[in-house]
């Protein structure tokens, strides 16, 4: 079986019924990372041997606070390796509990423009555009990078759900910050023989 852990952006990857979406609520890569097993222990979700397990945090953590943290002191790029180095650790605290799990990191999507999207209150856009698109590509550098130190996957389709400015496409989305149109999504399963 296929188990998906994250937050809401974890919705677009529930495309065969081989996945199992388990969805930990609007819940940080920094919460995850931070509280590790106390978080969330995928044992408690009927992940067996061989199964794999697709990790989905990061969306929240650049669109609403990396940009809160960023000062003469301190740059994104040292905001998010943080991040990064405790979201892999509590992926190992998880991942050590089995013999053998395939183990895939699922990319940050595009951020959207705050020009033409719905605004969540409770949810802000901290940071221009392009700042927010340079967390994300950023942060995604990172996870690409550790699922190599790791020997995890990483689930890759950024590029697939841009626009010309490098913005989440409106074709794909639903107006917000969510991948509605999971057409590459399942494409790279197929292609990577997960479904």
């Amino acid at each position: 079986m296929i188990h998906t852990f994250g937050d809401s952006h974890s919705t677009a990857l529930n495309v065969d019924e081989k996945v199992i979406q388990h969805h930990i609520g609007a819940c940080l890569c920094y919460s995850f990372g931070l509280e590790k097993l106390n978080r969330l222990n995928i044992k408690d979700y009927n992940v067996v041997e061989g199964d794999t397990v697709i990790f989905c945090f990061g969306e929240i953590d650049n669109r609403c606070h990396v940009h809160k943290y960023v000062n003469e002191n301190n740059t994104y790029q040292e905001v998010i390796d943080r991040i990064v180095v405790n979201y892999f650790s509590a992926i190992f605290e998880n991942v050590k509990q089995f013999q053998h799990l395939d183990v895939w990191v699922y990319n940050v999507v595009p951020p959207p423009s705050i020009t033409n999207t719905w605004v969540d209150e409770g949810y802000p856009f901290l940071g221009s555009d392009h700042e927010r698109r340079n967390y994300v590509e950023y942060f995604n550098s990172k996870l690409k990078e550790y699922c190599g130190y790791f020997k995890y996957k990483f689930f890759d389709i950024y590029d697939k759900y841009t626009d010309k400015d490098g913005h989440l496409n409106k074709q794909f989305s639903d107006d917000h910050v969510h991948i509605k149109d999971s057409t590459y999504i399942r494409e790279f399963m197929i292609g990577n023989k997960l479904i």
